[in-house]
């Protein structure tokens, strides 16, 4: 999965919780996705998070 691909995965995740987008948020975002795409790194997931909030 390329970044850009990421990126638009957890923008999309951010908007459907129904939440403003927070630095509270990064943890349960790097769960959710770890465990919707098991083959994408946490560390990479954390990083690009961390880019978008």
């Amino acid at each position: 999965m390329s970044d850009i691909e990421l990126k638009l995965e957890i923008e999309s995740l951010v908007k459907s919780s129904g939440y403003k987008p927070s630095k509270v948020m990064l943890c349960s975002i790097v769960r959710v996705m770890s465990m919707r795409y098991r083959d994408v790194s946490q560390k990479r997931i954390f990083t690009v998070a961390k880019e978008l909030l």
